[in-house]
């Protein structure tokens, strides 16, 4: 990992222990950790030249098979440091992505995925092509065919993924007829995001009655699950959705906004934090998925409600603790307390997701 920022104390321990987990969460046996602080990452090979051949000597003697970057790589980053390292390089755009992959099980998963990688591997698989091609030419016996072969490639990669991005917008369109449809029926739509493993779905199952996996691996739910909910006093349309993570790549954004639709399109969005975690731990990730939902999908911060979960795992002395440790986004978003395993407080939830129904009935709503 390169840290940029070398007053920067925290934040890089937080992100070194969750690409960590991500790992573990693939069963990758995690040896060792690498941290430089630099500016900016070296354009050749992230670190500088020094940190690159101390990093060679410990793959040697540890005899490690893949080397995980936080840093999201370029393609020549990557090529570069695998054929010094002569081992498998990946990032954790990369890693997400193979997470991702592990737990898809229906059609839409897997495009938005397979659309993510081959945005993020053309440049690498570009350079890769190009290598063959000029390592081909130096053989006698290739070289009539070799150029025509590589620009042949380069295209049948291009034109892979234009494919894929024209069945996406086929769903899009879909996807808002479906959308349309269900305006018509007069049904508000609540959705349920936030950051990974704060318990979105274990909430969804207790508003719903159903059971959808819940594990505690990352990123269980990859497409939206839609379900009419009976509230207190009425109906709406129940949402779960992909959960976020730190640093989320705008490649990543943009090749899931098949999902990621759900939640502009919404009339009210279910911020769930996991209140059970560390005070600094739990503002970082709400102010994560907050920024998410604000800056990058536009959503109103009036169509946020926060819901702190997992509090049966805290006590008072440490819940206080806990709420005054993110008090100016409690100020902001309306917030509730609950524990969605127990199904404590979840009448109160309801009724107070109805008024807030209630109170936005005429609004207009925004389109991707």
């Amino acid at each position: 990992m390169v840290k940029t920022n070398p007053h920067d104390h925290e934040l890089y321990r937080f992100k070194l222990e969750e690409l960590r987990r991500l790992a573990e969460a693939l069963n990758y046996s995690v040896v060792g950790e690498l941290i430089q602080v630099r500016v900016k990452p070296a354009v050749d090979y992230v670190f500088g030249w020094g940190k690159v051949v101390e990093l060679k000597s410990i793959v040697s003697s540890t005899g490690v098979d893949t080397v995980i970057f936080y840093n999201t790589l370029t393609g020549k980053q990557k090529f570069n440091l695998e054929r010094f390292l002569g081992r498998r390089v990946i990032d954790r755009y990369e890693l997400t992505l193979e997470i991702f992959s592990s737990m898809a099980s229906d059609e839409v998963s897997k495009l938005q995925i397979e659309v993510a990688r081959l945005s993020k591997s053309f440049t690498y698989d570009r350079i890769i092509l190009a290598e063959k091609y000029r390592i081909g030419r130096e053989h006698p016996n290739l070289r009539s065919r070799g150029e025509y072969i590589y620009r042949n490639q380069i295209g049948s990669l291009k034109r892979r993924l234009s494919k894929l991005k024209e069945k996406m917008d086929k769903y899009l369109e879909m996807q808002k007829m479906q959308l349309e449809k269900r305006r018509s029926l007069g049904l508000p739509l609540v959705c349920i995001t936030g950051y990974y493993n704060a318990g979105k779905t274990t909430l969804f199952n207790a508003l719903t009655g159903l059971r959808k996996p819940v594990s505690p691996l990352p990123f269980t739910t990859l497409s939206s699950k839609y379900y009419l909910a009976q509230g207190i006093a009425r109906r709406f349309f129940l949402v779960d959705t992909i959960g976020f993570v730190y640093d989320l790549d705008p490649m990543m954004i943009e090749s899931f906004k098949l999902t990621l639709n759900d939640i502009v399109q919404s009339d009210l969005t279910l911020l769930v934090a996991d209140i059970s975690e560390r005070e600094d731990v739990l503002r970082f990730k709400v102010e994560t998925v907050s920024s998410i939902l604000e800056d990058t999908l536009g959503v109103d911060e009036s169509r946020i409600i926060l819901v702190l979960n997992k509090v049966d795992l805290v006590d008072p002395v440490t819940l206080s603790k806990r709420l005054s440790s993110i008090a100016d986004y409690s100020r902001r978003y309306p917030s509730v307390v609950v524990s969605a395993s127990k199904g404590y407080n979840l009448e109160y939830l309801l009724r107070f997701v109805e008024s807030s129904l209630e109170s936005i009935r005429d609004t207009i709503y925004a389109k991707f």
